[in-house]
C-alpha cells in the first residue's frame, strides 16, 4: 500500500509538470524596428589653395608679412578649431660685418672672430591673428586673438582657439595672420632664419566655452581683441533634456554684491533676435568680486550658433531679452559660438 501511495505521488508530480509545461496564456507582442544609432563625423579642410607655407623672405625691422587661409567644415557636426605654431627652429644663416660687430666680435674681412652669437630671431617677430566666420557672404562672428602682443617665441607650442565652425554648406572660417619684425631689432638679426610648422585641429563640441573681456576700442568689423584679463568658463551638457550648466569667473573684480546675468545674445542688437532664450542665469559677485552660477533651465529648444555674454543685470531686461544701453567694457563675450541640443526626456 505504501508503494502504491508513493507511485501515485510520483505520477501526480509528473502530471503537474506536464500541465505547467503545456498550459497556454493570452499574450501579445509589439516590435520596434529600424532603431538606429549613428556616429557623426568631424572633418575639416583648408580652402582650395590648402595650408600654404608662410614665406617670410628678406624681412627687415618694421616690415610686415601676411598669410591667410580658409577653413571648411566637411563633416556633419560643428567643430572647435585650434591653430598651433610649433617646432620653431632658428639658425644663424651666415654672418656679415654689421652682424659681427653687433655680436661685439672682430671682423677679419671674411668671418667673425669672437663675440656672442645671438640666434633668437623668433623673439623679435610679433604675431597678429584674427578670425571671421561667414555663412555665405554674411559675417556671423569675428574676433582678434593676437594683436602683436605675443612673439613667435611666446606662441611656440601654445594652441590658439580660433572659434567654432558650424557644419553645412556655405559656412567658412577665414583666418588672417601677420608677422611683424620689431622695429627695434638690431643688426644681430641680419640674415638669420627661422622655420616653423602650423597645425590646425578640429574637435567636436565638448561642452566648454570661455568668455573673455574684449577691447571695444576698434571697429567691430575688424574683430574685437580678446584681452583675456577677465574670463568666465561655461561648462554645460551639449545634448541633454535640460541645459545643465556651471559658470565661474576669474579676474572679474566686480564690486561685491553686484548682480550679473548670463545671457544668450541673439543678433541683432539689443540681442533678442530669433531663437533667443534670453536669460540663462544670474547671481551676485562674492566678496572676491567673482561670479559662480549653476542651474538646469529647460529651454525646450535647441540653441544653435549662439553667442553667450555675461553682463551686469542692470544692463539687461530679462522680460524683453534685451540689452539696456551699451557698456561693453563691463561685459564678458564668448570666444567662440556654441551649440546646445535639446533632448526630449520621456
Amino acid at each position: 500500500m505504501k508503494r502504491i501511495i508513493i507511485s501515485l505521488a510520483v505520477v501526480g508530480a509528473v502530471a503537474a509538470a506536464v500541465v505547467v509545461g503545456t498550459t497556454a496564456f493570452f499574450s501579445d507582442t509589439e516590435q520596434s524596428t529600424g532603431n538606429t544609432f549613428t556616429a557623426g563625423t568631424i572633418d575639416i579642410s583648408v580652402g582650395e589653395s590648402g595650408l600654404v607655407p608662410v614665406a617670410l623672405n628678406d624681412m627687415k625691422p618694421s616690415q610686415v608679412a601676411y598669410s591667410n587661409f580658409t577653413v571648411l567644415n566637411t563633416g556633419t557636426n560643428p567643430v572647435n578649431v585650434t591653430k598651433t605654431i610649433q617646432s620653431v627652429r632658428t639658425s644663424e644663416n651666415g654672418v656679415n660685418e654689421p652682424e659681427c660687430l653687433a655680436y661685439q666680435g672682430v671682423w677679419n674681412g671674411n668671418s667673425c672672430d669672437g663675440g656672442v652669437v645671438k640666434n633668437d630671431i623668433d623673439s623679435v617677430i610679433q604675431y597678429d591673428l584674427s578670425v571671421k566666420v561667414y555663412n555665405g557672404s554674411t559675417l556671423v562672428w569675428n574676433q582678434t586673438l593676437n594683436d602683436m602682443d605675443k612673439t613667435i617665441a611666446e606662441k611656440n607650442g601654445q594652441p590658439s582657439f580660433l572659434g567654432m565652425l558650424p557644419a553645412g554648406a556655405g559656412w567658412r572660417m577665414d583666418v588672417v595672420e601677420s608677422y611683424h619684425m620689431n622695429s627695434q631689432a638690431g643688426n644681430e638679426y641680419q640674415s638669420d632664419s627661422m622655420t616653423f610648422n602650423i597645425l590646425l585641429t578640429g574637435t567636436q563640441l565638448q561642452g566648454t566655452l570661455v568668455l573673455s573681456n574684449k577691447d571695444p576700442n576698434r571697429p567691430v568689423q575688424d574683430g574685437w581683441f580678446v584681452l583675456g584679463t577677465k574670463t568666465g568658463t561655461l561648462t554645460y551638457g551639449v545634448k541633454d533634456d535640460k541645459f545643465n550648466y556651471t559658470f565661474v569667473t576669474s579676474g572679474l573684480a566686480a564690486t561685491p554684491g553686484t548682480s550679473y546675468s548670463l545671457i544668450h545674445y541673439a543678433d541683432p542688437y539689443p540681442g533678442n533676435g530669433a531663437g533667443s532664450v534670453g536669460l540663462i542665469g544670474s547671481g551676485v559677485a562674492n566678496g572676491s568680486g567673482e561670479i559662480s552660477l549653476a542651474g538646469s533651465p529647460d529651454f525646450d529648444k535647441d540653441i544653435i550658433n549662439a553667442k553667450v555674454w555675461l553682463v551686469p543685470s542692470a544692463s539687461y531686461n530679462a522680460g524683453t531679452k534685451s540689452i539696456i544701453g551699451w557698456s561693453p567694457a563691463n561685459y564678458l563675450f564668448e570666444t567662440g559660438l556654441m551649440d546646445y541640443y535639446d533632448s526630449v526626456k520621456p
